[in-house]
């Protein structure tokens, strides 16, 4: 068993199964309501028992976790590509193909394992196998991507997200030719015939919204600047899906042309801009562009025509 206390910052009431999934997106609100029932949380040093019980700004609860997950975590020699850090957070260009943490004890090959390998200290907060953890990319979209070091840095960074004052951008490589400046409002759900995958949905689905500009336009493709507005699951892979242009190289979502030009999804989330969680400096990374996606540029640039944009990004 593994006991872990937290503060609550949230200005606002709400019921402690709500919160405690917010804070520890990995872990289900019913997951969390059968830890309340055995009573295993507790709320400013006493038992809760009901789901609906409510917190507070102040309230300290301390989870007690059935499994000590973090124990099983270790670390791995993989590469590792830090854009900046500080003694509150840490800035990653991650690259395609490693997913950012276990979803398993003891597994190996995450972002997570290589973090802890080259010394990076980890906020407590999060669940078990995500320590620090308050945004993800998909095993094979490549990009930045921020991480707590400190708790403070990780409640404030969750807090951003959630009031959507974190943006994000990305570039998205995709089949046909891309008309206009366009919003995408969809809801997304997850896909109850193949549960990995999300879809479009008209009820019952995540509300998501994302911008979307086109920045080269080809015979045959088009390069995209992609900013989503919320940060639903696949969401840019899903939507982009839903108007008839998906993404080069995704099979899940209807690539057509898979391998011939790029090998694993275009996708690269190239900048993010925040202000600091502690020190409230507005910030701005950008990752490079990795070689497959640049050469996959390379091979189709004499169709391409610069349609440019006037984006000021500081």
């Amino acid at each position: 068993m593994k006991k872990q206390k937290i503060k609550v910052y949230d200005n606002e009431f709400c019921r402690i199964d709500v919160w405690l999934h917010r804070n520890f997106p990995d872990f289900s609100r019913s997951a969390f309501s059968k830890l309340i029932k055995q009573g295993l949380i507790k709320k400013n040093q006493e038992v809760i028992y009901k789901p609906s019980s409510e917190v507070r700004p102040g309230d300290i609860l301390e989870i007690t976790w059935p499994v000590d997950a973090r124990h099983t975590l270790e670390p791995q020699n993989l590469p590792l590509d830090i854009i900046y850090q500080d003694d509150h957070i840490v800035v990653i260009n991650k690259r395609a193909g490693i997913i950012v943490h276990p979803v398993r004890p003891f597994q190996k090959d995450t972002l997570i394992n290589s973090l802890l390998f080259h010394g990076i200290e980890l906020s407590r907060y999060g669940a078990p196998l995500r320590p620090g953890i308050v945004h993800r990319l998909d095993r094979d979209t490549s990009g930045v991507l921020v991480i707590a070091k400190t708790d403070r840095a990780y409640l404030e960074l969750i807090q951003m997200f959630k009031n959507r004052t974190i943006e994000k951008f990305y570039l998205a490589l995709i089949e046909g030719q891309w008309k206009g400046v366009k919003q995408v409002d969809l809801a997304i759900r997850r896909n109850p015939r193949v549960p990995c995958l999300m879809k479009i949905s008209s009820s019952g689905g995540k509300p998501a919204l994302t911008e979307i500009e086109p920045l080269w336009i080809g015979d045959s493709y088009s390069l995209l600047l992609v900013k989503p507005r919320t940060g639903r699951t696949h969401q840019i892979r899903v939507h982009l899906s839903s108007q008839g242009y998906p993404i080069v190289g995704d099979k899940s979502y209807g690539s057509n042309r898979s391998g011939e030009i790029m090998k694993r999804q275009a996708l690269h989330a190239f900048l993010i801009a925040f202000s600091h969680p502690v020190t409230k400096t507005k910030m701005f990374f950008a990752a490079a562009l990795p070689s497959d996606f640049q050469e996959a540029i390379n091979k189709i640039s004499n169709s391409m025509k610069v349609i440019g944009n006037s984006r000021n990004y500081g």
